[in-house]
Order: C-alpha cells, then structure tokens, then sequence
C-alpha cells in the first residue's frame, strides 16, 4: 500500500511539473535575458604588424612567399610605414635569401592605408644564407617602386595589397604582393611623421 501511495505522489509531483512546463513550451513564457557583450575598441592603427604572403610575376605567373614586420606611425590623416621582409628569388639559376627593406607614406581615410614606398631588394651572396646574417657577403640590388593599399580591421588584423615597377635605371619585373597579418605591438605607436 506505501508503494501505490508513493508511486501517486510522484505522479502528481510530475504532473505539477509537467503542468508549470507547458507555458514555455507553448512560448508563453519571457525568454531568457542574454547579456549584452560591450563594444570592442577598434586598435590603434599605428604599431608593428607581423604578415605574409605571396608575390606573383604579373608577365610570368611565378609565385614567391614572403613575410616580415610593417611599423606603421599613423598620425592625423597621413602615415610613414618602415618594412624588411624576407624572401627567396633565383639568381642564376640559384635560390638566394633575400630582404625587402623600405619605407613608405600616405594618407589616411577611416581605416584604409593608401600611399607609395620605395624598397631596396638585398641578396645573399651565398646560397641558402641569410641575406641579414651579419658580416656575410650580401649585394643591394634592385631599387622597387610600390603603390599599397592596407585595410586594417577594428581587431587589428591587416590585409595589404601592393603593385610594384622598377625604379628608373633598375631591372625588376612588376609584381602583385598580397600580405595578410596582424598587430602585434604598440613598437611605433606614437612616433611623429618625420618632418
């Protein structure tokens, strides 16, 4: 007899249940309240940028990788960005390490970087070393023109596209370079455009 009488409160304690449920499951209830998340403060856009990416020969359609730093000082409506960027390029038939060091400005507009730079190309004169590798033998070579366009994203990602020519009385067959990175460092915020 205890067992029937127990296995009847349980039933009506389920049924009670089953009876406060029925609201929300007929949408009848308030739902949930969801916490409003606070707006992420768009980083800077000045600072040292870490990317990579590719260089395409626009006669050829060869593809080189590169990657580096960008330090980018943004003041106002103008920008100043320094860059050394590492690669391989065949030189006689050899692969060598080379840098692509630079500097560049422009303007500013919202978050889009859009100016010119100048790049000199250094290579090893050893293949397979390091073209930065001090006290090794190493040849400035080419003198590049670029025209870039960097959009960078409120958390700080980056996305540059650049077109580069030979500068007059150098030899250099025009690239497209997409590179892709972020932020990673506050190294050259603050710095002033040189005057």
């Amino acid at each position: 007899m205890r067992g029937a009488l127990a296995r009847s409160g349980l039933v009506r304690h389920w049924l009670l249940a089953v009876s406060a449920a029925a609201p929300i499951a007929c949408g009848e209830a308030e739902p949930p309240a969801v916490s409003a998340q606070p707006p992420v403060e768009p980083q800077p856009l000045s600072g040292l940028y870490e990317v990579s990416g590719r260089t395409v020969d626009k006669a050829t359609g060869a593809e080189r990788n590169l990657a580096g730093t960008v330090i980018v000082a943004a003041e106002g409506e103008s920008y100043t960005a320094t860059f050394n960027l590492n690669t391989t390029i065949l030189v006689q038939g050899d692969p060598r390490r080379a840098e692509l060091i630079g500097k560049g400005e422009g303007r500013v507009a919202g978050r889009t970087l859009d100016g010119g730079a100048e790049t000199q190309m250094i290579v090893a004169l050893v293949p397979g070393v390091d073209a930065g590798f001090g006290m090794l033998p190493r040849a400035a070579t080419t003198r590049i023109l670029n025209q870039s366009k960097a959009t960078i994203g409120d958390d700080g990602s980056v996305r540059i596209e650049i077109e580069s020519e030979a500068a007059p009385g150098t030899e250099y067959a025009p690239t497209h370079t997409t590179l892709r990175g972020r932020r990673v460092s506050d190294t050259g915020a603050g710095l002033r455009k040189p005057q």
